[in-house]
């Protein structure tokens, strides 16, 4: 498997998103050109990102976009289902576990967790609301593939014990990043206040 650069990957789950929304419009195949200049990218570039996930357009035709969406889905990871737990009983969390869209894409909550005695026991959209000092039982109940830090309050405590208990694949959404000491685990570090300073800077220094 070759090694693939971030930006590479990060690129691939927009050319993901484009080719969802083209289905959505009903539209059956699309250029290297159009996908590209959709996606923000030139058409170089989208061939050479393309190459990692091994398919190739039809010259003249360009690619099937129900073809090209399958193939990227399943390189990403994103045919199968993935168990997943919250870390903070927040109203981030609360969006999180209500929305259906999750559970559509392949990401099934399973569990939250919390550290404060009065939500301990909250049953939210069947999604029941563990302490946290549980989570060695619901871990060896089911296999916990990904762990989300929604709160930022003891943010460092759920990401020591997911750690600690194995998760190997966590986002955070805290406003405080979080790095991990084992090149193994991965975190994805999300926070809207990070995306709205770099917007910020930009229209700070728009024209200077």
């Amino acid at each position: 498997m070759k090694e693939l650069p971030e930006n590479t990957l990060n690129r691939l789950i927009i050319y993901l998103k484009v080719l969802e929304n083209l289905e959505k419009k009903r539209v059956d195949s699309v250029s290297s050109e159009d996908l590209a200049r959709l996606s923000g990218v030139n058409s170089a570039q989208l061939r050479k990102d393309l190459s990692f996930v091994g398919t190739l357009g039809t010259k003249g035709v360009g690619y099937s976009v129900k073809a090209l969406k399958y193939n990227l889905k399943k390189f990403l990871g994103r045919t199968e289902e993935w168990n997943v737990i919250i870390g903070g009983l927040t109203p981030l969390s609360r969006y999180l576990i209500e929305h259906a869209q999750l559970q559509k894409e392949g990401f099934f909550i399973m569990a939250a967790f919390d550290t404060k005695p009065e939500n301990i026991g909250v049953v939210i959209g069947g999604v029941s609301v563990y302490n946290l000092d549980q989570l060695s039982y619901v871990c060896k109940a089911i296999k916990v593939d990904i762990g989300i830090i929604a709160t930022d309050e003891d943010q460092e405590t759920y990401f020591s014990a997911f750690v600690q208990h194995g998760i190997k694949a966590i986002l955070n959404l805290s406003n405080y990043p979080l790095f991990p000491e084992d090149e193994k685990i991965k975190v994805e570090n999300l926070s809207i206040v990070h995306g709205l300073t770099k917007l910020s800077y930009y229209l700070k220094n728009l024209g200077s």
